[in-house]
């Protein structure tokens, strides 16, 4: 198995910001903020090149962070770092004790059924609402072929079982 392959984005870095060797940073993890508490952040230049990352800094703006990464403090030493997507090896990931918590990587791949055995397809993305997530289903339904299927990811009332090691969902929906 290649280690590089077992990994999960965390966030993106954006455009510079300043002259002093900020740099914008938005953060794919559910609370923004917890994405400065995972050690051994990287980002991935090329197949075999991976590029660890430290932050030293970082200010709160509206919509993103902005950040000093491995002591640079010019621009010109993080130019090369726009637009790169931030990772962590899926390993290092804390496990949650409670079998309620999930990672969304979890989820997606995961295939659908119904109460009544009848296969919806599988989970492509996740999206978060306000009020709970909704997790994006590609269909394989003859009549509905590479169509998508939005469900409330409402459990126990239509998320009924999750089984991770089979990758399965039961849900109780019909279309």
């Amino acid at each position: 198995m290649n280690i590089l392959k077992e990994k999960i984005t965390l966030g993106k870095f954006g455009k510079t910001y300043g002259i002093k060797g900020w740099i914008k940073l938005f953060s794919y993890t559910q609370n923004k903020k917890n994405i400065f508490l995972y050690k051994k952040l990287f980002i991935q230049k090329n197949i075999k090149n991976i590029f660890f990352i430290k932050f030293n800094q970082y200010i709160k703006k509206k919509k993103y962070f902005i950040v000093q990464i491995n002591n640079f403090y010019k621009t010109e030493e993080i130019i090369n770092f726009i637009n790169h997507k931030i990772y962590i090896f899926k390993y290092q990931l804390v496990k949650y004790k409670d079998k309620q918590e999930y990672y969304w990587n979890d989820i997606i791949g995961c295939h659908i059924l119904n109460i009544n055995k009848v296969y919806l397809g599988k989970v492509i993305n996740i999206i978060e609402t306000k009020i709970y997530d909704i997790i994006i289903i590609k269909s394989n339904n003859l009549y509905k072929k590479n169509k998508k299927i939005l469900i409330p990811f409402i459990e126990p009332n239509i998320i009924k079982n999750i089984d991770l090691i089979n990758h399965i969902i039961k849900v109780n929906w019909s279309l």
